[in-house]
């Protein structure tokens, strides 16, 4: 998972990065077959809804980390740093990293890093902040001679997020799911509080049928912006991707709009068959992200029956 934030070229290169492969094998894309790390979003600690925090406040990164049974297994090594901007790539730190965050066995814990922007940091120079590491799924971490972490198992991804630090002229929120945010073919479809096909808290499909997944987000995500060119949007446009653990859905992600309709709000899954004696629990991964480091993640549950 990589994705920048430098405005309207940031929001190109995470919409290439998504899409890369999209209609060629969805299955790589949208099918969660194996343990995968689908994003990441900054909370302010005084405003959790704010993703730009200012020199001096508290703030948490909290990397999303996905598993089709639901339980993803993980360590990792993360840091952050001041960056100046650049416009290709990710930027070196413009000093030593201000946080960093270890976990050396493989647990379920949250992948986190708690920070405090320095206070004398100075934004004309350094205005984002950049988060990188590595996390080993299903796997605890080694160190080599120099002290770089590599994965127990397995090669790991390596992660890089960008974000925008607040300022006189930076303020961004992160566009959140709503409890309700989410329809099961038009119906409200809420998140399960257990997540199992046996206990009656999951809903219920039948296999090999087909259904529309609509999610809803409020005008107030879609943040206004200052335009630097006629090309360039007024309000800002959100990326949504969906993920499942089986199944098939139509696209790999959404391209949102302030003013887009409900028809481009929504996205068809086909559910797989399902044996007679033995209903499916099919879970589905949501992200929603900007262009500037604002991100939201949610869950949501189904059972496939016979």
């Amino acid at each position: 998972m990589r994705t920048r934030s430098h405005g309207p070229s940031a929001w190109l290169v995470a919409l290439a990065l998504v899409s890369n492969g999209c209609d060629d094998s969805l299955k790589s894309v949208s099918l969660l077959s194996e343990t995968r790390v689908l994003g990441a979003r900054v909370e302010v600690e005084a405003d959790p809804t704010r993703s730009s925090p200012k020199p001096g406040e508290h703030a948490a990164l909290r990397f999303f980390v996905a598993a089709p049974d639901g339980e993803p297994r993980f360590s990792y090594a993360l840091s952050v740093c001041a960056v100046r901007l650049t416009n290709s790539g990710f930027p070196p730190c413009a000093g030593a990293p201000f946080a960093s965050a270890l976990q050396p066995e493989s647990g379920r814990d949250d992948a986190r890093l708690d920070f405090q922007i320095p206070g004398e940091l100075d934004l004309a120079t350094t205005p984002h902040a950049f988060a990188s590491g590595l996390i080993c799924t299903d796997s605890g971490l080694n160190f080599d001679v120099h002290g770089a972490p590599a994965c127990a198992t397995g090669s790991g991804t390596e992660v890089a997020f960008e974000f925008e630090l607040g300022g006189p002229d930076s303020n961004n929120g992160s566009p959140t799911f709503a409890p309700d945010a989410f329809l099961l073919d038009g119906e409200p479809w809420w998140e399960a509080k257990q997540g199992a096909c046996d206990d009656g808290s999951s809903t219920r499909v039948t296999g090999k049928t087909r259904h529309t997944l609509s999610v809803d987000l409020a005008q107030s995500d879609f943040e206004s912006l200052t335009p630097q060119t006629s090309l360039e949007p007024s309000r800002e446009i959100l990326l949504f991707s969906p993920f499942a653990s089986g199944g098939k859905l139509a696209h790999g992600f959404l391209s949102l709009a302030a003013d887009s309709p409900l028809e481009q709000r929504q996205v068809n899954w086909d559910a797989p068959g399902a044996e007679a004696d033995r209903p499916e629990l099919i879970r589905f991964y949501f992200v929603v992200r900007d262009a500037r480091g604002g991100e939201d993640f949610a869950t949501r549950a189904l059972c496939v029956v016979p």
